[in-house]
């Protein structure tokens, strides 16, 4: 094991480390590393976990990577990388855990599918990615957490979504605990998560050009535990049984162009702590449900010039204010009130003003006589 985490190591990274063939993990993340990777791997290299995230590294992916036949588990995230990413790791049969996140990679997304069933992770934000998401990736059965946010990602969701096994019923085979953590950005703010992160089911498509409807399959993911699709340019109606997503604890549709009303169903979904569905076309009613009661905040919902309901200070049409427009009962008990007030007003002054009131009375009839 060669591991030299955080210790702020400069300068290149040695072709001398090809020629150890007892090693099989190497971690030099959070150094001060430079220039590229070496391009001397061989088949004979029993690499598993290799990362070199957060360092200055740039350059391209090794070709001479794919000799590797057991790695898996890579990260080379927040550094300068850059060209398209190669076919051999979309075809690794080995590899459970791949992040590449912020670098300068361009070209269309891997076309990861049946050659690689054991990935569990992938983070591939913060890139230049384009083009569409590959339908071949609804074959990643052992997929659990995917995050392309941040890139330049167009088309629709794939309505295949739904062969994301791990994501509908988790039953698709051991979760991996990897040495090599992974950065994921949820409700907004970016933690590090290691062993923790395979047991945390997301799926980040923040800040795309996605068009197109959210797909009732995505629903089917009952196992999910974060969904951000917001920020890109997704239309339609949310789904009418997004209440089904039960596990969720995020859920961000903000700055898209969904229409139509709000599904009752969300109010199911009791393991949410953070909603965010503002800025799009929704109209109608917010629903009432009792968990929606604690999503008190207005900025939930802002942007949305059609919706209505106590928490926007908008009555929504049909509904009345309280003690308005004929409500007898309410006006019935107003006016015992007002009764009650002035009974108890005149018990408050007591004896001696009705003595003074019966002396003006008898002043005036004195008067008229």
């Amino acid at each position: 094991m060669l591991r030299f985490l955080g210790d702020n190591l400069t300068g290149g990274i040695p072709s001398s480390l090809c020629k150890l063939k007892k090693l099989n993990v190497i971690d030099l993340s959070k150094n001060q590393l430079s220039g590229r990777l070496p391009q001397c791997w061989r088949a004979s290299q029993p690499l598993g976990p290799f990362a070199f995230g957060e360092n200055k590294l740039n350059g391209q992916i090794p070709k001479s990577l794919c000799h590797c036949q057991q790695l898996f588990a890579l990260s080379l995230r927040r550094n300068g990388f850059s060209g398209v990413i190669p076919n051999y790791l979309s075809n690794s049969q080995s590899m459970v855990m791949l992040d590449l996140s912020d670098n300068k990679f361009t070209g269309r997304l891997p076309i990861f599918g049946k050659h690689s069933q054991s990935l569990q992770v992938i983070n591939l934000e913060k890139n230049s990615f384009v083009r569409g998401i590959p339908s071949q990736f609804c074959q990643l059965r052992s997929l659990r957490f995917l995050s392309l946010a941040q890139n330049y990602i167009s088309g629709s969701i794939p309505n295949c979504i739904d062969g994301l096994l791990a994501m509908v019923d988790d039953v698709s085979g051991p979760v991996f605990i990897s040495l090599v953590d992974v950065i994921a950005t949820i409700k907004g703010i970016s933690r590090i998560y290691d062993g923790t992160l395979w047991y945390f089911i997301s799926i980040d498509l923040f800040a795309n050009m996605l068009d197109g409807q959210i797909p009732e399959e995505l629903t089917r993911l009952v196992q999910l535990q974060n969904l951000n699709l917001s920020q890109n340019n997704l239309s339609g109606h949310i789904p009418s049984n997004i209440g089904d997503l039960k596990n969720l604890k995020s859920l961000d549709l903000s700055r898209n162009k969904l229409s139509g009303t709000i599904p009752s169903s969300i109010s199911n979904i009791d393991s949410i702590s953070h909603l965010n569905l503002s800025f799009n076309r929704l109209s109608g009613p917010i629903p009432s449900g009792n968990h929606l009661r604690t999503m008190d905040d207005e900025s939930v919902y802002r942007g949305n010039n059609e919706l209505c309901g106590a928490l926007l200070s908008k009555i929504c049409p049909g509904d009345k204010p309280s003690g308005i427009d004929g409500d007898n009962s309410s006006g019935d008990k107003l006016s015992e009130g007002n009764l009650d007030i002035r009974n108890c007003f005149i018990a408050r002054l007591g004896p001696g003003f009705t003595i003074e009131f019966l002396g003006f009375c008898s002043f005036l009839h004195f008067k008229q006589s």
